[in-house]
């Protein structure tokens, strides 16, 4: 067998990390560089490039580069922050046969899933030419404000790597691991996580080897690239001032602006004032233009200031929901690279009181923890074993007749969990039942993220009233959710599909390309629209509190259908026409106790809930967001 790893998969770089003689290490590859850039690329010779080899060529095949692949993973490409965020990157984003996100990379288009395997390959080839073995399973690590489609999607990333996913770990988390696995510590600390793409702050509780999450929360648009957008913005703007030329419609002169805001921003947490100077950026009327500009720490926090503010009140937030004050906080980690900048730290330490822990490495924490919860998990040695006790991110719920979210698994709830809930037909011989499945923070159902559509079909005749459906919904340690159906009266599985956005089905996708865009090419011979203009920085796309609503409405449906509902404050049913589906297994046959993989334990002392095995397992794929083939192979039972 071969090792296991951990692996941050990071929206700008991504790390790997392994254990050996009990010690974690950071997995080094060409000229001892740590970190490998989370970038795909196909260039004019066909060639498919990842990592350093793609980025180097990013200035001069912008259209063809895709970077930052993990903000759109899992999302919905009618989604709200989908069509602003068009506007920033130079890619091509087209829609799928189920409204996911899919990028065209010359003329082949892939989904987000297989832009992020070949990162992730990349990562296995790395480490298995720098350990000299086979690697072939890993721990890869997820923003902890992932909705449940984002980590099934992660999940389904590493599966088309080759690797076998042992569990899809919080980045907070594991930092929390790298920070205290060993001391023998008794503390409560804030994990505050800001990386290229997402911010995440976590307030976790560490006694010896158990890493108890307390609450969490986020944002999955704000992060490092925002930074970079504003003074990209910033540029923009001043060569239009200084010379009437407007480079935000030449993608070519944007992506070298991009590259050349980033490092300027870089040099800026250890330098006053930079200097930006691109040469033969643009033509002009007396011959070639410069960008030659200086910015200074001032300016650029004047640029960033509510960046970091955003950072601050959700860190608020998430103590109050903590239950814990300022005080009680023992110590405060510093995650991810854009956490460096001296603006971020002076905020941080004000709002605390305190400065922040140096005990972790920025960059190497997050895979550093994700490797020590990998050998944990291998069963490498019983005597390293940790025990994680993670909450839900946001919560998940059901649609009621009002339209309002009918909540089953609240924010911060202890995971694994699960609940049941026994739904009625509405209605003389109705054989079908349709349940709408969401996860985010907003009252009103259309607000929040509709991870799928659950339809029950083949129910037995009968007047209405008389056929009870119990109905089992079980979220895993790692917050993805699964769904069981019976009959209560004869016991036998209720036939069960997942439907996914518009189309109403669930295609696998496999191999390179995406037959199912084709549609797109339908009008390839009508002249192509003007190339957009990129003056929209993402950081203006979603605040911390807002969740994501999708624009288009769902393909047409029969009328609900006014529930009989067995206990008050039910969701609504609604009547669908039956399709071919399979079985679900039993839910008469599932173990009491559902089963996790934890590494140990996965239990709140503190609460009821169920105890899992303590011996850790692998979670079979599974879960709303799962693609759908391999979603029944992790659910199809012994019917």
């Amino acid at each position: 067998m071969g090792k296991a790893i951990g692996i941050d998969l990071g929206t700008t770089n991504s790390c790997a990390a392994i254990v050996e003689n009990g010690k974690p290490r950071v997995i080094t590859y060409k000229g001892g560089a740590s970190t490998i850039p989370s970038v795909f690329a196909i260039n004019e010779k066909g060639e498919r490039l990842v990592g350093q080899d793609a980025k180097k060529q990013a200035q001069l095949n912008p259209t063809n580069t895709v970077a930052a692949a993990k903000r759109l993973i899992g999302r919905n490409f009618h989604s709200k922050t989908i069509e602003k965020i068009r506007q920033v990157f130079t890619y091509e984003l087209v829609e799928g046969e189920s409204s996911e996100v899919l990028v065209k990379v010359r003329d082949q288009v892939f989904t987000l899933e297989q832009i992020s395997a070949a990162i992730l390959r990349k990562i296995k080839e790395v480490a298995e030419e720098a350990l000299g073995c086979e690697v072939d399973q890993a721990v890869i690590t997820v923003p902890a404000y992932f909705n449940d489609r984002q980590r099934q999607a992660v999940r389904t990333a590493g599966k088309l790597a080759s690797l076998k996913v042992l569990r899809v770990l919080n980045e907070p988390t594991a930092a929390a691991l790298a920070y205290g696995l060993g001391r023998n510590l008794n503390q409560r600390i804030a994990v505050y996580d800001l990386g290229g793409g997402t911010f995440d702050i976590s307030v976790i509780d560490i006694k010896g080897r158990i890493f108890e999450v307390v609450a969490t929360g986020g944002d999955t648009f704000l992060g490092g690239v925002d930074f970079d957008d504003r003074v990209m913005q910033w540029v923009l703007e001043t060569f239009l001032k200084s010379t009437g030329v407007d480079l935000s419609f030449d993608r070519v002169a944007v992506q070298r602006i991009r590259d050349a805001a980033e490092a300027a921003k870089i040099e800026l947490s250890g330098a006053m004032r930079t200097r930006i100077h691109i040469p033969y950026i643009a033509n002009g009327e007396t011959g070639p233009l410069d960008i030659d500009v200086e910015l200074t720490r001032e300016k650029l926090e004047e640029l960033t200031m509510d960046l970091v503010d955003r950072t601050i009140a959700n860190v608020d937030r998430i103590l109050r929901e903590a239950g814990s004050s300022k005080a009680q906080i023992d110590e405060v980690l510093l995650v991810g690279g854009q956490s460096r900048m001296p603006l971020v730290q002076r905020k941080v330490t004000d709002f605390m009181g305190r400065p922040p822990s140096k005990g972790v490495h920025p960059d190497e924490a997050v895979g550093i923890g994700a490797s020590i919860m990998a050998h944990s998990l291998a069963g490498a040695s019983s005597t390293e074993e940790v025990t994680l006790l993670d909450v839900l991110p946001m919560p998940i719920g059901i649609n009621k007749v009002d339209g309002s979210m009918h909540v089953l698994f609240p924010k911060n709830q202890p995971l694994p969990d699960y609940k049941t809930r026994t739904l009625t037909t509405s209605k003389d011989n109705q054989r079908s039942i349709m349940l709408r499945i969401y996860q985010g923070e907003a009252t009103l159902c259309a607000d929040n993220e509709l991870l799928g559509t659950f339809v029950f079909s083949g129910i037995r005749p009968a007047p209405k009233g008389k056929v009870q459906i119990e109905v089992t919904f079980h979220i895993d340690s790692e917050g993805i959710l699964n769904l069981t159906a019976r009959d209560k009266g004869t016991g036998q599985t209720v036939e069960s599909t997942l439907k996914l956005g518009k189309a109403g089905g669930v295609e696998v996708l496999s191999g390179s390309t995406v037959p199912t865009a084709a549609k797109k090419d339908e009008t390839a011979d009508e002249p192509a629209p003007p190339p957009m203009p990129l003056t929209m920085p993402t950081s203006g796309l979603a605040s911390e509190f807002s969740a994501e609503a999708p624009v288009a409405p769902p393909a047409a449906e029969p009328p609900a259908i006014e529930p009989t509902a067995l206990t008050p404050d039910e969701p609504s049913l609604e009547e669908v026409k039956p399709e071919s589906i399979e079985p679900l297994p039993n839910a008469s046959d599932a173990p009491t106790t559902p089963p996790e993989n934890t590494g140990k334990t996965d239990v709140d002392p503190k609460s009821a809930q169920p105890k899992p095995e303590t011996k850790a397992a692998l979670v079979p794929e599974q879960g709303v967001w799962a693609r759908f083939v391999a979603w029944l192979k992790g659910l199809i039972g012994g019917k």
